[in-house]
């Protein structure tokens, strides 16, 4: 895995501005317009920002009081599950070809909503922001629960 160290950027516009071609992020990418949609709508709320291609990661954003919680071993991990996770899920699926492609897979935890969004097969990115605003979540565990 790459760049499991500490995030180069400290905000979402940092990540913004400075998103290079690694991917394939070029111009006015999906990416790019994903970071700056984040930081219109609130900054807080987000922990980290990844992509991934492969097995290789980078890690785009991470907020402050997650870095000083994790140690690099720990976040090593945390990033390797959710890449594996992310390679785990397939982007087309026959028996559900009638529902159109896959745009995202949504893991709800008691404190962290994980989204993976896949661009292919192979490659994607991944988020993941504080579970305490997100009415979504908290409606469907409270009645399907």
């Amino acid at each position: 895995m790459d760049d499991l160290h500490d995030a180069e950027h400290e905000t979402l516009s940092d990540v913004e501005a400075d998103l290079t071609d690694d991917f394939g992020d070029e111009g006015d990418s999906p990416l790019r317009q994903f970071v700056r949609s984040l930081r219109d709508l609130d900054e807080a709320d987000v922990r980290a920002v990844g992509q991934y291609d492969g097995e290789a990661f980078e890690l785009l954003y991470l907020r402050d009081d997650i870095d000083e919680a994790l140690g690099p071993e720990e976040r090593g991990e945390r990033v390797k599950t959710l890449v594996m996770k992310a390679l785990g899920e397939p982007v087309n699926e026959p028996e559900l070809d009638g529902y159109g492609d896959l745009n995202a897979v949504i893991r709800w935890f008691d404190e962290v909503v994980v989204a993976i969004y896949p661009h292919d097969e192979w490659s994607g990115a991944i988020a993941t922001f504080d579970r305490a605003n997100s009415p979504l979540v908290d409606l469907a565990v409270t009645h399907l629960s």
